[in-house]
C-alpha cells in the first residue's frame, strides 16, 4: 500500500470497518454502522472541505473591483495543485468539523 492508501485504511478502521486479510486483499463486509460512519461523518464532511478549500483559494480572496483575469489566475493555480495538496485540506477540515459536531452532540446519533 502507498502511504495514502495506508492512511485511508486506518481511517476505515477508525470508522469501525472490520477487515480480514485473505493473503490477496483486505476484505470487509458491508455493514450499516461503519458504512454510515464513512459516508456521513467522513466523506460528506471531506467533500464540504473541498468546496471550502476552493472558496478560500479562488473565490474569497478577491474583492468587488477585481477583474476576471485575477480570479482566473487563482482558479488556474487551484487546479494546478497536486492531488496530495488538494486532499490535505479536506481531510483536516473533515476531522475538525467531525470533532466539533461530536462535541456539540450533533453526531454520532443512534439509529432508531
Amino acid at each position: 500500500m502507498t502511504v495514502e492508501d495506508q492512511k485511508e485504511f486506518i481511517r476505515l478502521q477508525e470508522d469501525r470497518h472490520d477487515f480480514t486479510d485473505n493473503k490477496k486483499a483486505y476484505v470487509s463486509p458491508i455493514c450499516i454502522e461503519p458504512s454510515r460512519n464513512t459516508q456521513l461523518y467522513r466523506i460528506l464532511l471531506h467533500e464540504f472541505g473541498h468546496y471550502v478549500h476552493y472558496l478560500e483559494v479562488v473565490e474569497r480572496p478577491g474583492n468587488e473591483t477585481e477583474d476576471d483575469e485575477m480570479k482566473e489566475a487563482r482558479d488556474n493555480f487551484y487546479f494546478r495543485l497536486s492531488k496530495m495538496e488538494k486532499e490535505k485540506f479536506p481531510h483536516q477540515y473533515a476531522d475538525r468539523l467531525k470533532l466539533k459536531l461530536m462535541a456539540e452532540k450533533v453526531i454520532s446519533f443512534n439509529r432508531s
